[in-house]
């Protein structure tokens, strides 16, 4: 859980520089997403072309969907979901599940006590993608698949539903 608390304070530590910086990154040189991954029935998806950013806060064009994006790791949290969660852990003694972490190849709910609903106000438009070093953002209007390339992990989520991978 202490992986969990850490992703959560980087989080916000990425909201505040987004906030009195600005993300960086051009946003002008797209670098391509070399695998397509599945889409939710299964089926392979082609990955749209990429855009780099160092760091994002960004949302679907739902607004349902706030996530924080690094070069190692992102956090999105989700405001309306119809999911049945696993059991929240013992050790937990925060918000259980409003949430999905991909760090360092592990992938898992959020345990906080903070959120990232309304922290951005850039949005991933649906068939876009950004990427953060190894971590990949694409959103579709089927759900957002966030992908950690050199571990293969990820999760895909949406208001129906969510998978790991």
């Amino acid at each position: 859980m202490a992986s969990i608390r850490i992703l959560a304070t980087l989080a916000l530590c990425a909201a505040v520089s987004a906030a009195l910086l600005g993300c960086s990154g051009s946003g002008d040189d797209p670098a391509t997403t070399p695998s397509a991954h599945a889409g939710f029935g299964g089926a392979p998806v082609a990955a749209p072309v990429a855009s780099e950013v160092d760091e994002a806060m960004f949302h679907t064009p739902s607004k349902n969907i706030f996530c924080s994006l690094t070069h190692s790791a992102v956090r999105c949290d989700i405001g309306q979901d119809k999911w049945k969660l696993p059991t929240k852990p013992a050790d937990c003694e925060l918000d259980w599940g409003n949430g999905i972490y991909l760090q360092s190849g592990k992938v898992g709910f959020t345990c906080t006590g903070d959120t990232l609903l309304g922290s951005a106000t850039r949005t991933l438009e649906y068939g876009t993608a950004l990427r953060s070093g190894d971590v990949v953002c694409n959103s579709e209007s089927t759900g957002l698949t966030c992908k950690d390339e050199k571990t293969g992990r990820g999760f895909t989520m949406s208001v129906a539903r969510y998978s790991f991978f």
